[in-house]
Parts: C-alpha cells; sequence; structure tokens
C-alpha cells in the first residue's frame, strides 16, 4: 500500500466519522442532500474520499443513493424500528448470555468501563450516548471471540442509534434505561444465562414498544 493510498483512507475514515455523527446526533435531518463538492471543500479534499465514506454510510444504512441525485440521509419508520428490534430480539439474548459465559477479565474491565461511561453520559444527557449505547451492548457479546455475530449485531446497533437518542429524550427514560443498564451488567457478571436472556429481551422490547409509540405519534 502505498503512503498515498494510506492517507485517503485515513481520510475516509475521518469523514465516515464525522458524518455518522452529524447524521446521529440530527445535525444532518431526514432527507438532507450530502453534497460531495460542499463536503470536499469543507475538509480541503478531493471528492473520492468523500464519495468512498458515502458509500460506506450507504453500506451502514444511514445514507441513501439516488441515481442522477446523489446521497442523502435516509429517514427514520416504524418498519425499519420493527425490522431492526425484530432481528435484535433475535440475536442479543443468546449473544449476550454466550458473552457472559466466554468473557476474560480484561473483557471484563472492558465492559465496566463503558457502563460507567454510558451511565455518566446517560445523566448528563451527552450526546455520545447514543454511541456508548452501542458500544456497550456490542462489548456484552465479546466481539473478539463472536467475530461474526458482532459484525451482524454492529449493524444493526449502528442504525438503531438514531432512534436510542430519540428514546431517551422525554422524561424519565434516563433513569430507566440507567437502571436496565445495571440491572443487564449484574446478571452478565454473575453469567446467570437465563435471568440474562430475559433482561436483554425486556430490555430491548420496552425500548421498541417506547419508540414505536413516539413514531406512530408523529
Amino acid at each position: 500500500m502505498t503512503e498515498r493510498t494510506g492517507l485517503a483512507r485515513t481520510i475516509s475514515s475521518q469523514l465516515i466519522t464525522y458524518i455518522r455523527n452529524r447524521i446521529l446526533d440530527g445535525s444532518y435531518a431526514a432527507g438532507t442532500a450530502l453534497l460531495q463538492d460542499a463536503i470536499a471543500a469543507e475538509f480541503g479534499v478531493s471528492k473520492i474520499p468523500v464519495r468512498e465514506a458515502l458509500v460506506q454510510l450507504s453500506a451502514e444504512g444511514l445514507v441513501d443513493v439516488f441515481a442522477h441525485r446523489g446521497f442523502q440521509v435516509r429517514g427514520t419508520s416504524v418498519s425499519e424500528l420493527d425490522e431492526l428490534f425484530r432481528l435484535r430480539l433475535q440475536i442479543e439474548p443468546d449473544a449476550v448470555a454466550n458473552g457472559a459465559r466466554l468473557a476474560t477479565t480484561a473483557e471484563q474491565r472492558e465492559v465496566k468501563q463503558l457502563l460507567d461511561a454510558l451511565n455518566a453520559a446517560t445523566e448528563s444527557q451527552d450526546p455520545k450516548v447514543a454511541d456508548l449505547n452501542r458500544s456497550f451492548h456490542l462489548a456484552l457479546i465479546c466481539p473478539a471471540q463472536q467475530p461474526i455475530t458482532a459484525e451482524v449485531l454492529g449493524r444493526l446497533l449502528v442504525r438503531s442509534q438514531r432512534y436510542v437518542l430519540r428514546h431517551l429524550a422525554p422524561q424519565g427514560r434516563t433513569r430507566r434505561a440507567k437502571t436496565e443498564h445495571n440491572v443487564l451488567h449484574r446478571l452478565w457478571l454473575k453469567q446467570d444465562a437465563d435471568g440474562l436472556q430475559e433482561a436483554t429481551r425486556t430490555h430491548i422490547v420496552r425500548t421498541h414498544d417506547d419508540l414505536r409509540q413516539l413514531l406512530s405519534a408523529h
């Protein structure tokens, strides 16, 4: 790999993170046109890494591509919400229970650090809460030991992030989310497979039901 190619990939990675974060925090609203020329000018780069970044975000499900119209931010919908959370229910409870059994001491420390950071962000309503929420849920399955599951679940969690931020907005939700995450962590450390599977299912279902009601109202 040449130095120039490596630099282009680094720029593309930075652009992916930047654009993804702006979509997730609502700075780029649903339907916003993502103009390659404008983004390239803002960063002082060519259109090549910008296009690479937008194609990757399209693969993540955050951006739509239209012939002759280019890229735009994908909207949220009840049907997408239902599918995302249905798939999470099929995968996540068993994967988390298996992760608890497989976890090394180092992975247990990592999960505790992520939980502490997530709780702090939840309390302060930090915009990073959605990213930390994704990282915490993914860490519970021990991705290094379940790499294929982690790849599939990771994509579902990325696409769920915009919904998670909306879920935490109403008063009282942050307290409930913090309580449920702490319960998950306690059961995970105890390797209580049955209790952990049930708690994970309950957490996913309650979040989905809240969000479905919210989206349906709008």
